[in-house]
């Protein structure tokens, strides 16, 4: 059993001072003041300090591992153009090898930058990679082999049941594996590239194990123009009518989504993952995120491109509220407060995670110490404020996953991040 304490430590109640966790096993079993805490527990070893906040870890709730290697190639381009110049083209060609390198690379962002738990959409190939690499890093995931049948490059397309069947082994052997951390999703990339077959049989193996169903939808306008051409009308209505929607769906973006599209949403319990910084930088539109927290949905937030971005969670929950602040000339169109909640816990939510997400008794050991000598902090006034709007990956001192430390004082303790970037740069260069 081991402490974690700070001078300010993020609650559901509010940031209280001089707290402590009492952390055994994967679990906070109590919380509470200081003083406290130190008399009911006996401590093997104690993290923090008087300048230390300690908050919960960052939850992804929609990333790409694999796509991390042609960061900084696909500038000032469209979703359905950036995706086939570039992300099919690196995506076809992917080895083992390079998957691992991506994945370890990825994941080592994310460890630190204070993302703990994380919704990754791999490639068609070599999905069981990713796997590999964050049962070894610590992480908590939920990871799927992206599924496309049809209107898909030829390195990417394939037979439907084959796509399934091999969906289904790495399910088998994943899902619930690394006491739990580790989840499988079936993960049709998105309406164009899927048959109504692979749709539902997506979602027939996803309800026969209790996992989910994750796709992207209504990202672009051409991508909507092409959903309307195929189908007659909006994606959403479509899986609607294959019966794919329900409370274990997990959908990336709805940005053209109509008013009376997110009350489907709303009534079949569908989660969003809102990207905000892939949404900018493709400039494929702005999400009405307000709405959908108003009517009750419940929205996690995403790095999604690795193209392009790092993982930084504090950077989207930045780009949520100044998204929308701008597009409306409303500075209170969304709160500081919202998009911290959708940085952990209601991101650990929207990937059916609820052990997750908040510092409190029961929940999953994941923990963040940030560190107030960081500039972000000086002064300090309002700390979750100041989270969402002026702090950086630097301030993330420790990151605690599933009560396993995987980095102290930013020292890596669960890779050799030397290796990790120097094997990326050997293998992952696309000249």
């Amino acid at each position: 059993m081991y402490e974690v304490w700070g001078r300010w430590v993020v609650t559901p109640a509010g940031i209280k001072e001089n707290w402590s966790l009492a952390v055994e096993g994967d679990r906070i079993i109590d919380i509470g003041k200081r003083s406290e805490i130190r008399k009911r527990h006996k401590f093997s070893d104690s993290l923090g300090g008087e300048d230390r906040l300690v908050c919960p870890g960052f939850v992804d709730a929609h990333m790409h591992s694999f796509q991390v290697a042609t960061k900084g190639l696909t500038p000032d381009m469209s979703l359905l153009a950036w995706l086939k110049k570039y992300i099919w083209k690196w995506e076809g060609g992917l080895t083992r090898e390079k998957a691992r390198a991506c994945a370890e690379v990825a994941y080592l962002q994310m460890i630190r930058s204070g993302t703990t738990s994380f919704s990754d959409f791999t490639a068609v190939h070599h999905s069981e990679e990713a796997f590999r690499v964050a049962e070894r890093f610590g992480l908590r995931g939920m990871i799927g082999k992206t599924l496309m049948d049809r209107n898909s490059p030829p390195e990417q397309e394939e037979d439907t049941d084959f796509a399934l069947r091999e969906s289904e082994k790495l399910l088998r052997k994943w899902n619930g594996k690394a006491d739990g951390r580790l989840r499988y999703a079936l993960t049709p990339r998105f309406a164009l590239t899927s048959t109504d077959e692979l749709l539902l049989g997506a979602r027939e193996m996803a309800d026969k194990h209790g996992v989910f169903f994750r796709t992207h939808t209504d990202e672009n306008a051409l991508e909507r123009k092409g959903d309307m051409k195929l189908y007659g009308e909006g994606c959403l209505r479509h899986f609607e009518k294959l019966g794919l929607l329900n409370e274990k769906t997990l959908l990336a973006h709805c940005i053209w989504c109509t008013e009376k599209e997110l009350k489907l949403l709303k009534k079949r319990k569908v989660k969003v993952a809102h990207c905000p910084g892939s949404n900018m930088f493709l400039a494929s539109g702005v999400a009405n995120v307000p709405e959908m927290l108003k009517m009750g949905i419940t929205v996690g937030l995403g790095s999604d491109v690795a193209a392009y971005y790092n993982f930084s969670m504090m950077e989207q929950m930045r780009l949520a509220c100044l998204l929308q602040k701008v597009y409306r000339c409303d500075p209170h169109a969304m709160g500081h407060e919202k998009a911290f909640a959708m940085g952990t816990w209601m991101g650990a939510q929207a990937l059916g995670m609820d052990y997750t997400g908040k510092l409190a008794k029961g929940m999953k050991a994941d923990i963040l110490l940030l560190s107030t000598n960081h500039l972000a902090f000086s002064p300090m006034n309002d700390l979750i404020s100041q989270i969402v709007y002026s702090a950086f990956p630097s301030a993330v001192d420790t990151t605690i996953c599933d009560g396993r430390i995987l980095m102290r004082e930013r020292k890596v303790l669960v890779a050799n991040s030397h290796t990790v970037v120097q094997k990326a740069r050997e293998l992952l260069e696309i000249k």
